[in-house]
């Protein structure tokens, strides 16, 4: 692993049905002796589908006088017992085993039935953000939801490897949703409420309030964050910033609505918030003027803030990103692709886009820009464009010099919003697609000037190199790779000089190669299997996805490689939301607070709860950049004791570690890319 953790692992070149047919046995006995790493061979007589064969044990008889060999049933525990006796003999394998060499692995999964990725990760996002502050809350008034252990069964049912591939019928996925709605009622309900009890409990009375604003990350973030509010008659008339402390910010006025003496009765309002690391910020409603503190502009068709400029074309809506007035890439630009596979494998007969924005691909169809326009606000620039996909355009021929006369099959509509903040330096895309077109895959492709063979993937708790090229030639292979991967949160493309940081909510599919990233947004797909190799060849009308979806992601320019970019900061940024409450008014709060902070910076926590025997609680982080590092966890009330455990919170010799605890601090050496998990008693 990437920490340098070895776990004894077994490879099934036959898959685990290599002991199946009991007339093979044989025949799979003589293949798998050649990959065989020791004289023990493993041959899984089993499947999920499957009952134990009555035959079995006459077969192994007739296989033992055959090849006077030592077959016998046992359990896979006596098998990985006889491999241990041999473990300095076993070869050492480094990275991930991502190959379809031996078996296949069905990439493009990573983009089938989308919903359900979107889903998982948005409820995932939440219900973590959600146990911190229950964890919290326990240890301010002894309370902790018993509902979040039945939040994250559904949460898992989601992530279980049968169920968020996408790859069942569709009736198997009403379950699913159920799960779903229960989440959406559940944590719409327990997050605001969770909150408002710290916030009361928490108190100290410094300060009136009118808005509060949550951090869920260990570190202080700066990011842009909205909030609903409401307001009685007569009680505030305008809204031009926030002030907390000496501390005035610029906001902008999403929508509002008045009473009849021109009072708000309703805003909903935007703004670039600083909070502290696992803590709050008390904000108060500014009807005068703030001092200004943002800075972004428009000249003609560029817009700059201090981090970068985006130069826009309102015929195409395409963009291109300078920094350091070096042109990074030319992108956003939709790409609708032929789908003529099913939920294990895209497949296409055309090999060249149906579509691109920038004109490319087959002549016939064409995208069609109705509306153009920029909306402009003290703290960011939004590009807003509108377009139709149309199948079929008239002329099609010399369309470079002939306008269309007669526009034809309207299937797709486009949506595009393109934020640059003042104060924030991410490019956030939010593209809304409704989709009638079926047997399509939509992707958005950057095209960019960095020249590459390797680019970086988030994995769980760590990033890992792929090379980004194109398999198209290998020979040999049960599937041959395509270069299409999916990535946990972002994935950063990057020279020695400067770079881009991808960032996806719930999108993980992507391609690097010929210099240019390509995300996928969806697929649409009418058949389960449509060889019947991977499954039964079954219609699956759900996954054409005829649907109108939300896609959401990010563009992160930097200097130098992801490491001193920190790009692992702004995937998280991006992931895990600031939350923003309206507080009631004539009530006196803390001014702010930080209930867990931990440093340096590359140390991320990806778990704050309650332990599962009730004792204390857990706090799990990793090393997220390939550096030894000396920690400091700093908690808002002083650690009684804290020790190392294993990821299932039982101690363990394997993962013991010196702590050192002084005052409200706790003090540890992590190796790179270790994963610690503290059981820590207040």
């Amino acid at each position: 692993g990437l920490d340098g953790t070895r776990i004894i692992s077994h490879f099934m070149p036959l898959g685990y049905r290599a002991g199946l047919n009991l007339e093979k046995l044989g025949e799979n006995y003589k293949k798998l002796k050649k990959v065989a790493a020791t004289n023990h061979i493993l041959m899984p007589s089993g499947s999920g589908v499957t009952m134990p064969q009555k035959e079995s044990t006459e077969a192994v008889r007739n296989f033992n006088k055959k090849f006077n060999g030592k077959m016998k049933i046992a359990t896979p525990s006596e098998f990985f017992k006889n491999v241990e006796k041999n473990i300095k003999k076993l070869p050492v394998r480094r990275g991930e085993m991502y190959s379809g060499k031996y078996s296949q692995v069905f990439p493009d999964t990573a983009s089938s039935r989308i919903w359900l990725k979107k889903s998982l990760r948005k409820y995932e996002n939440k219900l973590l953000s959600l146990e911190r502050f229950c964890t919290i809350n326990s240890l301010i008034d002894s309370s902790y939801p018993e509902e979040l252990r039945e939040c994250w069964k559904k949460v898992l049912f989601l992530a279980f490897h049968d169920v968020v591939p996408g790859t069942g019928m569709d009736t198997g996925y009403e379950e699913a949703k159920q799960h779903i709605g229960f989440l959406n009622t559940k944590l719409k309900y327990l997050i605001p409420h969770v909150l408002n009890s710290i916030i009361e409990n928490d108190s100290n009375e410094e300060t009136n309030g009118d808005i509060v604003v949550f951090n869920p990350l260990s570190w202080t973030v700066k990011n842009w964050v909205e909030v609903d509010l409401n307001f009685d008659e007569g009680q505030i008339f305008k809204i031009l910033g926030l002030k907390s402390g000496d501390e005035e910010i610029e906001v902008e006025i999403i929508r509002f609505s008045r009473y009849e003496d021109e009072s708000l009765r309703s805003a909903k309002i935007g703004f670039v918030a600083e909070i502290p690391p696992t803590g709050y910020k008390i904000y108060k409603i500014m009807e005068s003027t703030p001092k200004k503190n943002s800075s972004i502009n428009i000249v003609g068709n560029t817009i700059e803030n201090k981090f970068f400029k985006v130069k826009f074309s309102p015929d195409t809506g395409l963009i291109e990103i300078f920094k350091n007035n070096k042109k990074l890439c030319r992108g956003n630009e939709l790409i609708i692709e032929e789908e003529t596979g099913d939920l294990y494998h895209h497949k296409d007969t055309v090999g060249t886009p149906l579509k691109t924005e920038g004109g490319g691909g087959v002549k016939y169809g064409s995208f069609n820009v109705k509306n153009f326009w920029i909306a402009k606000s003290p703290l960011r620039r939004t590009i807003n464009i509108e377009t139709d996909y149309y199948s079929l355009r008239w002329p099609y021929r010399l369309t470079h010099k002939l306008r269309p006369l007669i526009w034809r099959h309207r299937y797709m509509k486009f949506n595009k919003k393109i934020i640059i903040y003042g104060d924030i330096p991410r490019v956030d895309f939010i593209t809304r697609v409704e989709n009638n077109h079926p047997r399509i895959r939509l992707r958005v492709v950057f095209d960019t000037n960095i020249n590459n063979s390797e680019y970086t993937s988030e994995i769980q708790f760590g990033a890992i190199n792929r090379k980004n090229q194109n398999y198209s030639k290998t020979k040999s292979w049960v599937e041959k790779p395509k270069g299409i991967f999916p990535s946990l949160r972002w994935i950063d493309y990057s020279d020695k000089e400067k770079g881009l940081t991808f960032i996806n909510v719930g999108n993980p599919e992507n391609e690097v190669r010929d210099r240019k990233v390509y995300l996928t947004l969806m697929r649409s797909v009418g058949m389960l299997s449509s060889d019947g190799r991977a499954g039964p060849p079954i219609p699956v009308p759900d996954a054409r996805e005829f649907k109108k979806y939300t896609f959401v992601y990010s563009v992160y320019p930097h200097s130098g490689n992801w490491k001193k970019a920190k790009s692992y900061k702004y995937g998280y940024e991006f992931n895990y939301h600031l939350i923003a409450l309206q507080l009631p008014r004539g009530k006196k709060y803390k001014i702010k607070n930080s209930f867990l902070k931990i440093e340096p910076d590359n140390v991320i926590v990806s778990a704050l709860k309650k332990a599962e025997d009730g004792k204390g609680i857990i706090i799990r982080f990793y090393e997220t950049g390939g550096e030894k590092t000396k920690v400091t966890l700093t908690l808002f009330k002083k650690p009684k004791d804290a020790k190392v455990v294993n990821l299932m919170e039982e101690k363990d010799k394997e993962f013991d570690k010196k702590i050192k605890v002084e005052e409200n601090e706790i003090k540890v050496v992590v190796n790179p890319f270790e994963i610690v998990t503290l059981k820590v008693e207040i």
